[in-house]
């Protein structure tokens, strides 16, 4: 395998409310008109980060603010300032995801399992993540990677809706780390490289490679921008980008650097934690 994309791939297999996206702009019809309603309902989608991106697809919705969780259109918890209050973790999620979202996102796909037998229908194979962007991005990582290891066979892709202005509600694309982390060897010619965010813009980039051989660390978004071109010259064939969202970075926060990022490593990978290892 030639790429940290490659390598990740290995894991994979295995009464409405006004929407305020553009003031001027009429509500999207479908499933756009669906996801902003309820965004609007409970947290209003001029609080979702700003950022462009792609055109939303259809999937599976799980919808967050400072204080609830919803799946679908399921009140699932209470949230603190972003965050599932505390209790045990599930012995089944190998990313250490709380039992809570295990059971209910376990419940979800079977639910869905047995209406696309009954109806002749696919289960989704997509999760979409409408996320407030005062949210501490963990929040945002636990919830993937329950979803990703509840989903019977093979995980979801995930889109995190962001808003786009006038072009109207815009999705970012992101993989996970595999749950248990990844071991890069020295043949796969992965760089395995990763921004490790912190609090108030702050960050640190790192590589597994031992060949990088050096730990950059910064404050700002603009900056960040500069040393990931400047690695980019000097690596012009890697596009995946590993962000591990620390325990101090919002969603809001996580959205600025890829947006950051983007030109340079336009392929996002999302951990909280996982390991990388060499050799």
């Amino acid at each position: 395998m030639g790429s940290l994309a490659l390598l990740l791939s290995t894991w994979l297999a295995a009464g409405p409310a006004t929407v305020t996206l553009a003031a001027a702009a009429p509500a999207p019809a479908g499933f756009d008109g669906v996801v902003l309603t309820q965004v609007n309902a409970l947290f209003g989608s001029e609080n979702l980060p700003q950022a462009s991106g792609t055109s939303v697809q259809s999937g599976a919705t799980i919808t967050v603010s400072a204080q609830q969780l919803l799946i679908y259109d399921e009140k699932l918890a209470d949230l603190e300032a972003g965050r599932l209050p505390a209790g045990p973790a599930s012995r089944e999620c190998k990313s250490g995801c709380q039992q809570l979202l295990w059971v209910a996102l376990r419940r979800m796909w079977l639910q869905a399992l047995e209406e696309a037998q009954r109806f002749s229908l696919e289960v989704p194979g997509r999760v979409c993540l409408a996320v407030e962007a005062s949210v501490p991005a963990e929040t945002l990582v636990e919830l993937a990677y329950a979803a990703a290891e509840t989903r019977p066979g093979q995980p979801p892709s995930f889109s995190l809706l962001v808003n786009g202005g006038n072009a109207g509600l815009r999705a970012r694309d992101f993989l996970l780390l595999p749950p248990g982390g990844l071991r890069v060897a020295p043949g796969d010619g992965a760089l395995g490289l990763r921004v490790v965010l912190g609090a108030e813009a702050s960050f640190r980039i790192d590589a597994v490679d031992p060949r990088f051989a050096r730990t950059v660390t910064g404050t700002g978004w603009s900056e960040l921008r500069r040393e990931l071109a400047a690695i980019k010259k000097r690596y012009p064939n890697k596009a995946t980008l590993i962000f591990d969202v620390g325990a101090d970075a919002s969603v809001a926060d996580l959205v600025a650097a890829m947006v950051a990022a983007q030109k340079a490593f336009p392929r996002v990978v999302l951990a909280a934690g996982q390991p990388l290892r060499w050799g």
